[in-house]
C-alpha cells in the first residue's frame, strides 16, 4: 500500500552547527598589556571628547589643561609599556635590523634563548659539537660536492672536511 503524499518528504540530517573561533588563552602580561591599552584608549577617547565641546576653545584655560592630561597620559602610557618590556627603552636608537639568538636545551627539555653577537656566532659556528655524529653517506657527499663546484664555498656552510672522515 502506497501513497503519494507530495506533504510527506524524507526527513533531512540535521544541519551541522557553526564551528566558533577558539578563545585564546592570554598569561597575566598579555591581561596586564590588554587591560592598560583598553583603559588609555578610553581614557584618552574622553579627553578628546571634552576638548571638543564648546567651552574648549582655542585660547582657553580648560582646553590647554586638557591638553596638558592628554600629553601626560601619552607619557605615562609609553612609560608603561616601556616599563614592561614591550618597547625598548632607546626606541629612538635602535639601528639594528638583525636579531640572533642562541637556543640552549637544558634537561627535560626545557630550553632558553640568549642574545648573540656577530663575533659570538662566527665562534659558535667554527665549533665541533660533541657527542653528535651526524652519518653522511655517500650520494650526500657527491651533492655537497657538486653544490661547492657550481656555487663555490658559500653554498656549503661548515667544515667540509670532518663530513668526509665518516
Amino acid at each position: 500500500m502506497t501513497t503519494d503524499n507530495p506533504e510527506v518528504q524524507p526527513e533531512q540530517p540535521p544541519r551541522a552547527k557553526r564551528t566558533y573561533k577558539k578563545r585564546v588563552q592570554k598569561n597575566d602580561a598579555e591581561k596586564a598589556l590588554a587591560n592598560l591599552i583598553a583603559t588609555h584608549r578610553y581614557v584618552k577617547r574622553d579627553i578628546l571628547k571634552c576638548i571638543r565641546e564648546k567651552e574648549c576653545r582655542s585660547g582657553t584655560g580648560a582646553r590647554l589643561n586638557y591638553l596638558k592630561a592628554l600629553q601626560e597620559l601619552e607619557i605615562d602610557f609609553l612609560k608603561q609599556i616601556t616599563a614592561m618590556g614591550y618597547i625598548p627603552k632607546n626606541a629612538k636608537a635602535e639601528s639594528r635590523t638583525e636579531f640572533i639568538y642562541k637556543a640552549i636545551v637544558g634537561h627535560g627539555g626545557l630550553v632558553s634563548t640568549v642574545p648573540v653577537n656577530g663575533k659570538e656566532l662566527t665562534e659558535m659556528s667554527k665549533k665541533k659539537v660533541k657527542g653528535i655524529e651526524l652519518p653522511y653517506a655517500p650520494e650526500d657527499e657527491a651533492i655537497r660536492e657538486a653544490l661547492e663546484r657550481e656555487f663555490g664555498s658559500s653554498a656549503v656552510q661548515g667544515e667540509t672536511q670532518s663530513h668526509k672522515n665518516h
